[in-house]
This record gives C-alpha cells, sequence and structure tokens, in this order.
C-alpha cells in the first residue's frame, strides 16, 4: 500500500513540477551549458547525452543546431559525437600551428570536413552559430557555421538515424575542449526539440515542454554564472597596496612597494614581478590611472605626503621592464576620499572630481598640469553637480564624453549641515568642458544606495552597470545594479557579496573585461591605515536580474487559466498525497528494527572520501549532494552565512533564535524589519540543502537548528567532537589527520560572529598537536612531524615550538642549509609584522 502512495506522490510532485518548467521556459532566455574540460580530472569532464533511455529515431534528415563558445588554444576535444548502430560521427576540435579548426568525421574512418575558425573567435562568450544538415536521403552533410556552409558527402548514411547524441565526454571520447553551448535544437521537421538549457541545478537535461529527455554529469549551468559572484582572488596586504584596470592587455594588477602582481583572467593565475628600481611614492591610498596610450599607470597621492616627496609617479607596464618615473611632487591642502579619477585619451590628461575632506564635499574638477607639476581647476559650463563622494564614472556612448552617476553629498558641501543620497546621472563633455544632467530619480521601495568607483557601459550603449551599496552601514551587501540611460529605471543583476567598509579609506571597484566577457569587482578593505586585504570577483555577462533568478527556483505565477489548467489539480493532487503519506507514516511500526535517530552531533561517515552528503568547513568551503556532486555555488554570500551560523550553532543541539540570526546577519537593519529578507533567504537555503541527505532544518523550542543522522558529514562537526580524544591516540590522529590538515575553521570568511568559533578551535588544536609534535619527533618520524608543524603554523603563523619543530624536521630530511634559508624565510615575515628582530636565534632554536 505504500507504494501506491509514493507512486501518487511522485506524481503530483511531477505535475508540480511541469507546471514550473512550461510557465518559466516561457518568460526567460536560454542561459546554457559549460563545459567542465581537459583541464578537469577525469571523472569531473561534463557530459550532456541529450536523448536516453528512450531515444527517437530521425527519418530522412537531422538538424543539429546550437550556439557554441570555444575558448581552447591546447586540445583536442569533441564537441559532440552521434552513435548509429553501424557509425558513430562528431564533431571534434583542434588547435594546431596557432589555429583552430573544427572537424566533422565519420569516427574511426575519415575526416570529411575541415573548418578553420578565425582566431577572434576562440574566446570565451564569443558565440558561433553551428548548424549539422544531415541529409540522410541524399548522403550528405552540411556544416553551417555562422551562416557559412561546408558541404561533402558519401557517409554511407540510411534512410533512418538514431539520436545517440553526446555532447562532451562520451562512451568512445574523453577529450573536452572548453566551451559552452545554448540554444540546442534538434529534429528531422516532423520530430522536433528544443532545448532552452536554462537550468540552474541538477542533472536532469529538459527540452522546451518542460519534458526530461536526458542527463547531464557534471554540469556547469551558466545561468549560475551570471548570478553569483565566484571568487577569484583574496590576500591580505601589511601595506598600503593599489589596483587598477589594464585596458591594453584586459588583465587586473595590483601595485605593491616592491613588486606589481598581475592577475591573468583567462588562466585565473598570478603573477609577481620586481620593479627595476623603487617606488619613489610613499602610498597612502594607493590611487591610480591607467594610460593605456603611453601603456603607463600613474599613481598619486592628494595628501599626507612629506613636503617636497614625490607625490605623482608613472610605472611603464611593459613586464620586461617596469620602472618608475617621479613625475611631480604636488599635494594638496586636504584629502579627498572617494573621488572621482578619468583619463582624457584625445588630450592626454588625466583629472579627478569631487570627493570629501576637511569636512567638506567637494564638486570641483581638477586637471594635472605635468608641466608646472600642479592640480589645476577647470570650469565647465551647463548644469552644475551638486557637491559629493563616492560617486561613479565611466566612459558613455559619445567618445569625448564621460557619464557620473549618483554619490553622497549635499547643495552647500558643508558637512555639518548633512548629507544625502543623489541618484542623478551627469554627461561631462570633456571637448568643449560641458555639463549635462540626464536625469535624477527615486529608488524603488526603501533603497538606499551609493555606487561604487566605476561604471560600465552595457554593449548595446543603452545601459550601464554600477555596483551599489549603502555606504553608511560598516557590515553590509553590494549587488550589481543595471540602470536605463534613457529614463533611470533599474534592477538588480547579481547575488550580493557581503562587505566591510568600517574606515574611510576602503573601496570598491567595478571593471570588464572584453576577453572572457566577464564582470570584476574589486574590493579593498582596510582594518587601519597600512593593512588591508583585497578580494576579486568575477561575474559571467550578460548577468541575471534577480527576478529571473528566483523565477527560477520557485512556482511562476502565470496566467489565469493555466493556474486553473494545471497549477490547482496538481497542487491539489499534492496535497492529498502528502496527507495520506503523513498519515501512513504516523501508524504504529509493526517491524522490531528501531527507527535511524536524529542526533545534532556529528556521525563518522562511511565514505571514506567524504564526497556524498558532505560539507567541509575546514579549508576550502565545499559542499556535496547525495550524488556527490559539487554543490557548492548555490550557496550565494548569504545564504552561505546562514548555512553557516546555523550549523555551528547546533553542535550542542540548542541551536541559534530568530533574533540572533537577523542581528548577526542583517546588524544594520532592525530586527522587525528583516522578516521578508530573512524569509527569502531561509527558502533559499532549504532550496540548496534539498538534495543532500542526512540533515533538516528544525525549529525546535524557537531555535533553529541542523538535525543531522549518519548519512551526514561534516569535517569540522566531526574533528571538534573528537579533538580532546586524539590527543596521545596515534590511530586516531593518523585516521583523520587528512581532515585536519585541510586547513583552518572557515579560511575565506572574515566575518567577526565567526572568531568566537575560530578561536575555539584553533587554541583547541593547537594544545592537542603541539605536545605530539615532541613525540612524533622523538620517534624519528620527521616527515609526520613537518606534517604537524605546518597544520600548526597554518593556525598560528609565529608559533615558536611548531618553528622548532619544523626546523628541526628539516634539518633531518633536507639537511641544515635547508632549515636555515626556511628560518631566516620567517624571520623575516617576523620582522615585517612586528617591526622588530626575531629573538631566538637559528642555533638556539634548533637545540
Amino acid at each position: 500500500m505504500l507504494n501506491v502512495y509514493k507512486t501518487l506522490l511522485q506524481n503530483s510532485y511531477k505535475a508540480v513540477f511541469l507546471f514550473i518548467l512550461v510557465f518559466y521556459a516561457s518568460n526567460s532566455k536560454a542561459q546554457g551549458l559549460i563545459f567542465n574540460s581537459n583541464d578537469s580530472l577525469l571523472t569531473k569532464r561534463t557530459s550532456l547525452q541529450v536523448f536516453g533511455p528512450e531515444v527517437p529515431v530521425f527519418k530522412n534528415h537531422l538538424s543539429i543546431s546550437f550556439d557554441l563558445s570555444l575558448w581552447d588554444n591546447d586540445h583536442l576535444g569533441y564537441v559532440f559525437i552521434l552513435a548509429d548502430k553501424d557509425n558513430s560521427y562528431s564533431l571534434s576540435y583542434l588547435y594546431r600551428d596557432g589555429a583552430g579548426y573544427l572537424n566533422f568525421n565519420i569516427d574511426r574512418k575519415s575526416n570529411k570536413i575541415t573548418i578553420p575558425l578565425q582566431a577572434s573567435l576562440l574566446k570565451k562568450e564569443n558565440w558561433m552559430k553551428v548548424r549539422v544538415d544531415m541529409d540522410l536521403i541524399n548522403d550528405k552533410v552540411s556544416v553551417y557555421i555562422n551562416g557559412v556552409v561546408y558541404k561533402e558527402d558519401h557517409f554511407g548514411f540510411k534512410d533512418q538515424i538514431a539520436g545517440n547524441l553526446v555532447f562532451g565526454k562520451n562512451q568512445y571520447y574523453t577529450e573536452v575542449p572548453n566551451m559552452a553551448i545554448k540554444n540546442l535544437k534538434v529534429g528531422d521537421g516532423e520530430k522536433n526539440y528544443s532545448f532552452p538549457l536554462d537550468e540552474w541545478k541538477g542533472n536532469q537535461l529538459h527540452d522546451q515542454e518542460g519534458d526530461v529527455t536526458g542527463s547531464v554529469e557534471n554540469p556547469v549551468w551558466r545561468i549560475n554564472e551570471s548570478y553569483f559572484w565566484k571568487p577569484a582572488y583574496s590576500q591580505f596586504f601589511r601595506e598600503v597596496a593599489g589596483l587598477n584596470f589594464n585596458t591594453t592587455n584586459q588583465s587586473l594588477f595590483i601595485f605593491k612597494k616592491d613588486s606589481l602582481v598581475t592577475f591573468d583572467s583567462e588562466l585565473k593565475r598570478l603573477t609577481a614581478t620586481p620593479y627595476k628600481n623603487k617606488l619613489p611614492v610613499s602610498l597612502v591610498l594607493g590611487k591610480s590611472i591607467f594610460n593605456a596610450k603611453e601603456n603607463k599607470c600613474y599613481i598619486y597621492e592628494l595628501f599626507d605626503i612629506a613636503k617636497g616627496m614625490p607625490s605623482v609617479a608613472s610605472l611603464n607596464m611593459d613586464m620586461n621592464d617596469l620602472r618608475w618615473e617621479t613625475i611631480g611632487k604636488t599635494i594638496l591642502p586636504q584629502q579627498q576620499h572617494h573621488h572621482n579619477a578619468f583619463y582624457d585619451l584625445k588630450r592626454d590628461t588625466f583629472y579627478i572630481f569631487g570627493g570629501y575632506g576637511g569636512y567638506k564635499y567637494h564638486n570641483t574638477f581638477l586637471k594635472y598640469d605635468r608641466t608646472a607639476d600642479q592640480w589645476e581647476r577647470v570650469f565647465f559650463k551647463g548644469d552644475t553637480i551638486m557637491p559629493r563622494f563616492f560617486a561613479a564614472i565611466g566612459n558613455s556612448d559619445n567618445p569625448d564624453e564621460l557619464f557620473l552617476f549618483g554619490g553622497y553629498g549635499n547643495e552647500s558641501g558643508n558637512q555639518v549641515v548633512g548629507g544625502k543620497q543623489f541618484y542623478d546621472l551627469y554627461r561631462i563633455n570633456l571637448k568643449d568642458h560641458t555639463v549635462k544632467k540626464c536625469w535624477a530619480m527615486h529608488p524603488n521601495g526603501k533603497d538606499v544606495f551609493v555606487p561604487a568607483n566605476n561604471l560600465v557601459l552595457s554593449a548595446d550603449k543603452k545601459y550601464f552597470y554600477a555596483l551599489c551599496y549603502p555606504h553608511e552601514v560598516a557590515k553590509t551587501e553590494i549587488k550589481l545594479f543595471k540602470f536605463a540611460i534613457k529614463d533611470g529605471s533599474y534592477e538588480v543583476v547579481s547575488a550580493p557579496i557581503p562587505v566591510t567598509s568600517e574606515r574611510i579609506e576602503s573601496d570598491i571597484n567595478l571593471f570588464f573585461n572584453h576577453n572572457t566577457n566577464e564582470f570584476y569587482c574589486t574590493i579593498q578593505e582596510f582594518t587601519d591605515r597600512i593593512n588591508s586585504s583585497i578580494r576579486i570577483y568575477s561575474l559571467l555577462a550578460p548577468p541575471v536580474s534577480s527576478v529571473s533568478y528566483l523565477k527560477s527556483l520557485a512556482p511562476q505565477k502565470g496566467p489565469y487559466s493555466l493556474w486553473i489548467s494545471i497549477g490547482i489539480p496538481a497542487v491539489g493532487l499534492l496535497l492529498i498525497a502528502i496527507t495520506i503519506l503523513t498519515r501512513y507514516k504516523r501508524r504504529p511500526k509493526t517491524s522490531i528494527t528501531e527507527p535511524e535517530k536524529e542526533t545534532s552531533l556529528p556521525v563518522e561517515k562511511k565514505n571514506a572520501e567524504h564526497r556524498k552528503n558532505a560539507v567541509h568547513l575546514l579549508g576550502e568551503f565545499l559542499v556535496f549532494d547525495k550524488n556527490s556532486r559539487d554543490i557548492t555555488y548555490l550557496f550565494s554570500p548569504k545564504i552561505k552565512q546562514l548555512f553557516i551560523l546555523i550549523l555551528l550553532n547546533s553542535r550542542n543541539g540548542i541551536g541559534i533564535t530568530s533574533k540572533k540570526i537577523s542581528a548577526t546577519l542583517w546588524p544594520e537593519k532592525d530586527v522587525a524589519k528583516t522578516k521578508n529578507i530573512k524569509g527569502v533567504t531561509f527558502n533559499h537555503l532549504r532550496n540548496s540543502i534539498s538534495d543532500i541527505d542526512g540533515i533538516e532544518l528544525a525549529f525546535v523550542n524557537d531555535n533553529y537548528l541542523f538535525k543531522v543522522t549518519a548519512d551526514f558529514f561534516c569535517d569540522y562537526l566531526l574533528i571538534n567532537s573528537l579533538i580532546k580524544e586524539i590527543a596521545n591516540n596515534d590511530q586516531l590522529l593518523l585516521t583523520h589527520f587528512d581532515t585536519i590538515s585541510r586547513g583552518t575553521l572557515l579560511s575565506d570568511m572574515h566575518d567577526q560572529w565567526l572568531d568566537e568559533f575560530k578561536n575555539e578551535y584553533e587554541e583547541q588544536l593547537t594544545l592537542v598537536l603541539l605536545p605530539e609534535l615532541k613525540r612524533y619527533y622523538d620517534a624519528g618520524d620527521a616527515k609526520m612531524v613537518l606534517e604537524l608543524a605546518k597544520v600548526v603554523l597554518d593556525t598560528d603563523p609565529f608559533n615558536d615550538t611548531a618553528l622548532k619543530y619544523q626546523l628541526k624536521g628539516l634539518r633531518k630530511l633536507k639537511g641544515i642549509d635547508y632549515s636555515r634559508k626556511i628560518y631566516d624565510q620567517f624571520a623575516a615575515e617576523y620582522k615585517k609584522s612586528f617591526g622588530t628582530e626575531y629573538p631566538i636565534s637559528f642555533d638556539k632554536i634548533i637545540q
């Protein structure tokens, strides 16, 4: 009887799911699928099985069309393979001798068509329209690339062919190029299938009707790449560092006192190159302007520079000759925080506008005169821009003009009378020195924000993008907004990024990389005047609006008739099925097997690799579902914070109150006003963990907590529960050492509310591991000593005991010279951090 109920419930789910998909398919545009390529492990490469297990048979003719993006300059790979009973046919890609080629093949027999591809096509997010027409009757194939046709015959076709169509990794070939596809269509005129590829999660492939036709292994759904900001880089600096974007080679760069760090956005790789000579300017805010005409970066400081010392310098951006040149020594009477800087390419001049300093908001344009070495005021005619800081500036649709948007200030410029947000847009003409106000708008609802430094013009020049956030809130979130140039109407087009802006020196920028078609958000957060962290995030363009993304997660409101014909019956059936099943479950169990007990304590998982129903909090944050799929991308910053906050407070089985959740995650809001946003975040969290077995979000005694069973694994909860038992227990330590050595607790998160959990864990772990260092060293196991020392030093970088045994272990394994080299590096870092020499000599510490 239970099977009947389950079948009824499953059918109800299907009906509701079909309703969601059909309506959503009619209200969203295709997003596409990105393939994990040869750069990934074999088990991680993407495979799209279009049809299966029921495979349609196409008669007389078969057309396969799709949009294809290729950005592979290294590999051979297979775009798709079509396997029939007698033969298989493939479209493969090969990069050879500096050129890319698509090849249509009769597999294991011959290459029939070779298609050269222009180098301009081989870039991420550059899309080419591909259509493969197979004329089964006349035994011909025509391949169209952006409308250009390539033909060949004599394929040995029969009058029908099975649709065993697989993109990417397949049963014959595992080579996959760096590629993405969208707008897939397959048909013969009678049987026609269209695949929006607009899924946001899961391994099922749906056609435009919402029916499941196939499956995907290791999918990377593009909608997530276009909504969630992806962390690309993070580093803490014990010095003032600045950053900017090189528009010539489309790369981000960070300038420090001794070297230039460049971020290759295509390879996601960092390179540090030392300067040829010393940086002449003492960095205070690290402001800069990139001059594409000269391929130079001009850094400048407006204030806090000693009289007579350099304040403006240029860096030659030739990586083979990174050389500084002093340009000038002028400064202003006061600092101008959060001013705007821009370079006039045509007239080879750079300007600054606005800013805050000396208790005043400014609205003057200052041009740097290199000959006179002074900031010269330039007067603009036309509309007046009110004094402000926190404005955004960027290119407009006219090469002689710039757009300036928003900010915070007032009409008088005097801070004493208070300030307000501006939501206005201006055209600044650098040729005739005029200013024209385009519009002033009022944000929707309770939106209050200022933009970050830069704005980015859309490709069609009808919109601009800006990062916006409430600057007066120390701990807040920043999102990407899309504004219409015509009237200022706007929408949010990204998930949020958490931001801590407790000091006025903190800085946020928006850049756009035309090579990779990605936005870059750079966040520099100062903890004092010297120390800061820099984070870089990427977002695939075009970005997805929050409204569109949320529609993909939840049932959509559709026409009334659709609700009547599909929605109400499906929901009704679902409710009936749930009621029946619930009543059945409440009946007394006659089985002698004791039901699985729920617990809030961690239970060691039987799967040794911990890649099934697993959450990793030590080191890199990772989440795997019941099918061992990596679903970390589902946890946007706020969902991730909520999940971790509840999980950490579930250790003792008590949980956390709703009020404390609100105060922790939305400190800038009154608790009563967080109800809606908190409810939405909880719904997203439930969706994100829905495919993880063994964990359930519960509300018990006015507290939220996670109840977990033996199916669920969390590395931190496991180690935290065993940490006292690990001491003097070799077997237990060795069994769990791989887990312990993954890293510190949530190393990529720096929220203050985590400090208590981090400190407690690190202190307990250090107390347990320090005695083990001596024990293993005395036992002669130098390799284990090094492993243990590394774990302790990752937690406490200047721990004397860990350093001592690390050096002694290295002396045994690699000799005293190598050990001394590591000591010297440690001592140099110690002096850099504390400003004094490390007090213990090398000879003394290794005794």
